[in-house]
């Protein structure tokens, strides 16, 4: 048995061509309407994400415009409850006498 060696040569008369792309005239109007369409969507997308944020920046400066008129409440009743607490511990207080009777003038 003889062996043989067997060696792979490569075609070396094989050139490849660029790929080129050729659109027709019906192809290159799908292309144009598919990007108009796709774009179109994306712009309706961000308006409607826009419009949904809109709402709730509305909804939180309420919220917000709600709770500063009560912090303003409750710094007229604290205030109102310290003035009573100390008008009821002052030494001009202390030295008054409740009126037993009271009169009223006709």
């Amino acid at each position: 048995m003889s062996s043989a060696v067997v060696t792979a040569r490569r075609n070396q008369n094989l050139y490849r061509q660029p790929a080129t792309v050729v659109l027709g005239p019906t192809s290159a109007t799908f292309v144009v309407v598919a990007i108009v369409g796709v774009l179109a969507l994306l712009y309706l997308h961000q308006i409607t994400k826009t419009g949904a944020l809109g709402y709730k920046v509305t909804d939180l400066a309420r919220t917000r415009d709600a709770v500063a008129a009560q912090k303003q409440d409750l710094s007229v009743e604290a205030a109102r409850l310290q003035s009573i607490a100390a008008t009821k511990s002052s030494p001009v207080a202390a030295g008054m006498v409740p009126q037993a009777q009271v009169s009223y003038a006709k």
